[in-house]
């Protein structure tokens, strides 16, 4: 593309491939920078075939975004992977939006839209990393077969947490929920885990570690009842979702959370920045509602750039 981008997308995942696919339908010149050597996001952590995606059947994460992947090729969007961006200038009214890599190359558009998603949030306690692979996981269904038949704890209070609980009920396994506060999952997962005598809620308490010297052996556990050990042959962790939105600084407004906020339009705060997927937060996260918001998005901003036509 020997032309500036009139349009930088910074993010791979459902959001930034749908608005990506949209520039082109709309007469935008759209690049779309990724972090990750392939495009789809977080859609290379799920381990399901997800049934929220309309014309697509039978196929896990992986599949789509390899089928992501084909249809950005097919329509010659410019895409570069592999590049992380390190931060959005706040420029003067009327003058491009820039971001920078982390290797220093300033790129410039006449808009941004900012798509990066969300990243698994670790318990951040000792063992976690160093026992990854080896007996500590994030996904009950991707490792169904190494934990079928274990002892296993589950971290973590919301649905993610509910429904990976009984999928290792399922398969055989015994299961504590470790639960920080109180459960957040919504009563119909509450009431499926319920239904399990092989799986054991405690609420209120937290995973100090991870112990284990090649394998998983026993996690360490703070409770009402003070310090406590509970063997275990494998750890699943689902402690929610973080904002990936460090990069932003104070150039754009964010929650309490690191969310960006922005309007029925998609328009975030700094002006000619729109933002869409789950980096905003959506009543729903989900792959069609990331893909929608891109779309409106887009729209806005073909309003904006060319005028209404």
């Amino acid at each position: 593309m020997s032309q500036r981008p009139e349009l930088i997308i910074v993010g791979g995942g459902p959001a930034g491939v749908s608005a990506a696919l949209w520039a082109v339908s709309l007469d935008l010149r759209a690049l779309l920078i990724d972090e990750s050597t392939v495009v789809g996001g977080t859609l290379h952590h799920m381990y399901f075939v997800p049934r929220d995606v309309t014309g697509v059947r039978g196929l896990e994460g992986a599949g789509l975004a390899a089928i992501y992947a084909q249809q950005l090729a097919d329509v010659a969007v410019q895409v570069r992977t592999g590049v992380r961006v390190a931060s959005v200038e706040v420029a003067p009214k009327g003058a491009p939006v820039a971001v920078v890599t982390a290797a220093g190359e300033r790129l410039e558009a006449d808009a941004l839209l900012i798509a990066t998603g969300t990243r698994r949030r670790r318990l951040e306690v000792p063992g976690e990393r160093e026992l990854e692979e080896r007996g500590v996981s994030y996904s009950a269904n991707r490792d169904r077969e190494q934990l079928r038949g274990r002892t296993v704890a589950v971290a973590g209070g919301g649905d993610a947490a509910y429904a990976n609980a009984m999928i290792l009920a399922r398969l055989g396994c015994v299961v504590t929920l470790v639960v920080r506060e109180k459960p957040r999952a919504r009563p119909e997962f509450q009431a499926g885990v319920a239904e399990f005598p092989t799986i054991t809620v405690l609420t209120h308490t937290r995973v100090r570690a991870i112990e284990g010297s090649t394998q998983v052996e026993a996690v360490a556990l703070d409770g009402a009842a003070g310090a406590s050990r509970l063997p275990v042959d494998a750890i699943v962790i689902k402690a929610g979702m973080l904002p990936n939105s460090e990069w932003l600084g104070d150039a754009v407004a964010r929650d309490a959370q690191g969310f960006i906020t922005v309007d029925a339009r998609q328009r975030a705060s700094l002006a000619r920045v729109w933002a869409a997927g789950d980096i905003v937060r959506p009543a729903l996260p989900s792959i069609a509602v990331a893909a929608g918001g891109a779309a409106l998005a887009l729209a806005d901003m073909r309003a904006e750039l060319k005028g209404a036509s």
